[in-house]
């Protein structure tokens, strides 16, 4: 696994109550993950070669995010 980017992102609700947050423009929904028992909280595949996987601080209401490439 190669990290390209990790960051970090406030959490917000939509109007429904559903919690997500943005990576540049992209939109990314916290039920769209999956629990890990790897380094990060949930992961969520973009392609088969890569993903994001997240870490949730809930007392600061944001997450830790890293993009990363699945290297074989």
């Amino acid at each position: 696994m190669t990290n390209l980017e990790t960051s970090t992102a406030p959490i917000v609700a939509d109007q429904e109550g559903d919690h997500y947050f943005m990576v540049g423009e992209l939109t990314y929904y916290l039920n769209e993950f999956m629990k890990s028992e790897s380094e990060f909280d949930a992961v969520a595949g973009i392609a088969n070669t890569g993903g994001i996987g997240i870490k949730v601080d809930e007392a600061n209401e944001e997450v830790e995010y890293t993009l990363f490439t699945i290297s074989s």
